[in-house]
């Protein structure tokens, strides 16, 4: 089994353009540790993880050049979305 990520909603309940998407790919340093994701409805395109563990570690990623938020908590852009850790054949 392999995993991949998706996107239920944003966090704090607004409608999210990407709800229902497999996460493409995500750049955790773009606009100063805001991060950018790329989402898709191809399974294809997804990207994939070795298991849950692998999957939730790049969720919960930190990045470099902003690693807190400013309040204080560690910047997890990523975890702006509510998501899916969802096993997959591969």
């Amino acid at each position: 089994m392999t995993v991949v990520i998706v996107a239920l909603g944003f966090a704090d309940g607004k409608d999210c353009p990407h709800a229902g998407q497999y996460l493409e790919r995500f750049d955790f340093e773009h606009e100063n540790g805001l991060g950018f994701g790329e989402f898709t409805h191809d399974l294809g395109r997804a990207k994939r993880f070795v298991d849950k563990v692998d999957a939730y570690i790049f969720y919960h990623t930190v990045p470099k050049c902003r690693p807190r938020r400013d309040d204080g908590r560690a910047n997890r852009p990523l975890t702006a979305l509510t998501a899916e850790l969802r096993e997959i054949d591969a």
